[in-house]
Formats: structure tokens, C-alpha cells, sequence
């Protein structure tokens, strides 16, 4: 654009946002404002020479451009990263999942040799302790494990000696 131009956009600019004042549902709009300043910019940056306007050699305006690509890049790096978070949660989630942690136990369990010999009240506080609190049920299939896995050792340990 040259200089001519950029004026006429301006005056045309500041034509609009005195139409706008006049009427309140355009007198809060910040694009108006905006739009003047940056006529007035870029009149100012082209006043005292012949060169055309190139946005393309605008520093200013490539700050701009740079500066919303990068906000742009930020937002799509936590949109992803709450993305990941909600899979977690849901895998989380579905590990918990009563079925899920009653097959774990019964698992464990079944490798330790205890489910053949539990009685019915075992048995029943087996099939509801992972509806009832899947994390307890969780926590105790650990222990039980390790104990397990204690004792295998400390039985191989004797064995050796």
C-alpha cells in the first residue's frame, strides 16, 4: 500500500468508529480502536517516505504473526496434555473397575493355592470387597502378593541352608 492509500484507509477507519459510537451495541467492540491504532501505525511508519507498505516487512506485524503462532502452539500443547491426562484417568479408572480388580484378586489367589481352601465367608468377602472399595481390594491383592512372594523366598532360603 502506499502512502495515499494507508491515509485514506485511516480516514475511512476513523469514519467507522465514529459511526459506532453511536450506537451502544458497536460503542464496546475493541476491534474498531484496533483497527484505527494500527491505521495510524502504519501511517505514521510510511509519513516521511515513498516505500510501499509490505505486512510481509512489517516487524512489527510478524512479532504479531509469531507471537499468536506461538499462543496457538501452546494451546494445542495443553489441549494434548489434558488429552493424555484424561486417558490416564480413564485407564485408572478402568483398572479399577470392580470385575477388573476381582479377577486380579482371584488371580493372585488362585497362584498363592488359597482360593481352593477359603471358606464361604472368604469366598463371599472376595466377590464384594472389589465393589465395595476397588482401591482396598487393590491394596490387599499387593500385600498378598508380597507375602506370598516372601514366603516362596524365605522357604527356597531354607532349603539351602
Amino acid at each position: 500500500m502506499t502512502h495515499p492509500e494507508v491515509l485514506a484507509a485511516l480516514e475511512e477507519a476513523r469514519f467507522d468508529a465514529r459511526l459506532d459510537s453511536r450506537h451502544e451495541d458497536l460503542a464496546g467492540d475493541e476491534r474498531g480502536p484496533a483497527e484505527l491504532a494500527e491505521w495510524a501505525r502504519i501511517e505514521q511508519l510510511l509519513a516521511d517516505t515513498t516505500m510501499v507498505y509490505d505486512p510481509d516487512a512489517d516487524a512489527y506485524v510478524q512479532d504479531e504473526l509469531a507471537a499468536e503462532t506461538e499462543r496457538e502452539r501452546q494451546e494445542q500443547l495443553a489441549a494434548e496434555q489434558r488429552r493424555q491426562e484424561d486417558e490416564r484417568e480413564d485407564a485408572r479408572r478402568a483398572a479399577l473397575a470392580p470385575d477388573a480388580v476381582r479377577h486380579a484378586l482371584l488371580r493372585t489367589l488362585t497362584a498363592t493355592g488359597l482360593l481352593e481352601g477359603l471358606r464361604e465367608d472368604e469366598q463371599h468377602a472376595v466377590e464384594r470387597l472389589p465393589y465395595a472399595d476397588p482401591q482396598a481390594a487393590l491394596t490387599f491383592n499387593a500385600l498378598l502378593a508380597r507375602a506370598y512372594s516372601a514366603g516362596q523366598r524365605t522357604g527356597r532360603e531354607a532349603g539351602q541352608v
